[in-house]
């Protein structure tokens, strides 16, 4: 009996340790089954993730290669540009486009091993217009190692060359060179052969003159092209370069064109399509000084604040630098536009003329002498069949054609009762002054600008606003030119463009760009001649995963 029982237990005890045995070799398969389920897993995911690296950078290389070609648009010859399938890494991709011109949706499809990704961007084929009049502020060759030497708040596009001057290079060597330097011996102060030559930049031995150059700017030396070390635009404080109207006042408001618009994330915005682009010299910024500004939602009414874009050679400095850029295409991107588009200088030869001084004064009603316009004193031009100027003594001012004033033109305040009233204006016409031009009062257009009236303000040498005693936070509506130097101080609005080929601004005053001045300019204004330049460019948050 008890051998029975016994014999019994071990039975049991075999059973259950069998039924252990063979639970912990389930628990094994299904652990040995999960493991591998997990490796699928991540391999899966390493190689879906590698596909789309693979497929984001087919995208990038595609559309470098569309920039770089504005000119093909057909469809197979974009394609072209890339060929078939192309290896990146341990994958692959392969370029897709669809839609029609000028609207192409680019699709890249990427291969990594088992994985398969696709990414997806809208690009549209413009004719982007090249002006100095396109732009809130245009800068020429600079001075001095600026271009726009303190703070401004500017609304629009910014576009600096900082060239520097043309020069004859007589001996060769690719810069400009002052005059050799000599010991005086007989103290005539004359070079005579045989006086020791201290400086002798071609080595002839013999003393040479400074090589002959275009004193563009007018400052009476040699200006040589921005560098990396110049600084081409310099902001601190809450100076900006915006992309909006935010902030303008009703002033100025009631007497422009409404912005265009464009969807940007989501949203249908007013904007100023505008972008920086400084062809020589460093962008600075420092402090809260910033070019574009952080993408907001909602608002009234709805605003871009981010540029559209940057182009910029020399990069950025100050103690924000590119980290206080908002733009569409981040801080990477060089200029882009080659030597397209110089300074529209004075100094350059028009429609057969020696320059465009002599072409003024040819088509201009001229008023020898200076001339001071003022609120509460009545002037009248004589006639002409090129141009006309009248002033009322309310301020009120009709213009015609080109009016050039050889020597100074004064804009002043009235006195008394007219202390605070503007000089408002009608019809279509520019000012020249042979000299220098101050504008110390309110300066309006009398209906929309540029559509119904537009006028000029075109100075030989400098251009000052606001410098005048007493005279603070003007209000100007105009196309604004000086062949040397704009002087802007105090916190004046300025509605239209200015461009010059270096500026001097104070206290933060704010430029706000007017895009339909480019296809309205003021007669004889340098600088008419628009050029056309074909772009792709990407539609903004376009960029997706399908």
């Amino acid at each position: 009996m008890l051998y029975r029982i016994l014999n019994s237990e071990r039975g049991m005890a075999l059973a259950v340790v069998l039924g252990i045995l063979v639970m912990l070799g389930l628990i094994g398969v299904a652990a040995i089954s999960t493991s591998l389920t997990d490796m699928d897993i991540s391999k899966s995911m390493t190689d879906r993730t590698k596909s789309f690296y693979a497929a984001e950078a087919g995208l990038e290389l595609m559309l470098s290669r569309m920039t770089s070609n504005p000119t093909i648009v057909a469809r197979d010859s974009i394609l072209n540009l890339i060929g078939g399938d192309t290896l990146v890494g341990d994958g692959s991709f392969k370029i897709d486009m669809t839609n029609t011109y000028p609207v192409r949706t680019v699709v890249s499809v990427g291969h990594d091993q088992d994985g398969v990704g696709a990414m997806a961007v809208d690009v549209y084929h413009r004719r982007n217009p090249i002006n100095p009049w396109d732009n809130a502020v245009f800068a020429g060759v600079g001075q001095t190692g600026h271009a726009i030497a303190g703070n401004v708040d500017i609304h629009g596009s910014v576009h600096i060359l900082g060239d520097g001057e043309d020069f004859t290079d007589g001996n060769g060597n690719g810069k400009w060179d002052d005059s050799d330097e000599f010991t005086d011996l007989n103290g005539d102060g004359l070079w005579q052969p045989g006086e020791p030559l201290t400086t002798d930049h071609d080595g002839d031995g013999l003393w040479d003159l400074a090589e002959p150059y275009v004193d563009d700017n007018g400052n009476g030396d040699y200006d040589e092209t921005l560098t990396a070390t110049d600084l081409s635009f310099e902001a601190s404080g809450t100076a900006a370069v915006r992309n909006n109207y935010d902030g303008m006042n009703a002033t100025l408001f009631s007497r422009l064109p409404g912005l265009s618009t464009v969807t940007f994330n989501g949203e249908d915005v007013e904007t100023l399509d505008a972008e920086m682009r400084v062809k020589h010299g460093q962008v600075n910024l420092s402090g809260t000084a910033t070019v574009g500004q952080t993408d907001v939602s909602a608002g009234s009414p709805l605003l871009k604040e981010t540029l559209d874009g940057m182009y910029v050679n020399d990069g950025y400095g100050g103690t924000a630098g590119a980290t206080n850029v908002y733009s569409d295409n981040g801080t990477a991107q060089l200029y882009d536009l080659g030597d397209n588009i110089e300074f529209p200088s004075l100094n350059d030869s028009v429609a057969g003329f020696p320059d465009h001084r002599a072409y003024l004064a040819a088509n201009a009603l001229i008023i020898p002498g200076d001339l001071e316009i003022k609120p509460g004193v009545a002037y009248t031009s004589p006639w002409s069949p090129n141009g006309s100027i009248s002033i009322g003594a309310s301020g009120n001012m009709s213009v015609s054609g080109i009016v050039l004033v050889t020597g100074n033109v004064f804009i002043s305040a009235g006195s008394g009762s007219n202390k605070n009233t503007p000089v408002v204006y009608d019809g279509r016409g520019t000012l020249v002054s042979g000299g220098d031009m101050h504008i110390n009062t309110h300066v309006l257009s009398k209906d929309q600008f540029p559509t119904n009236d537009v006028m000029g303000f075109l100075s030989y040498h400098n251009l000052e606003i606001g410098t005048g005693s007493g005279a603070s936070q003007l209000d100007l509506v105009g196309a604004f030119y000086a062949q040397q130097q704009i002087i802007n101080m105090k916190q004046n609005s300025v509605a239209g463009a200015l461009v010059s080929n270096y500026f001097s601004v104070k206290n933060v005053p704010s430029i706000f760009q007017v895009p339909a001045l480019v296809d309205n300019l003021p007669p004889g204004i340098p600088g008419g001649n628009t050029v056309w330049i074909k772009v792709w460019r990407r539609l903004a948050s376009t960029w997706r995963e399908l």
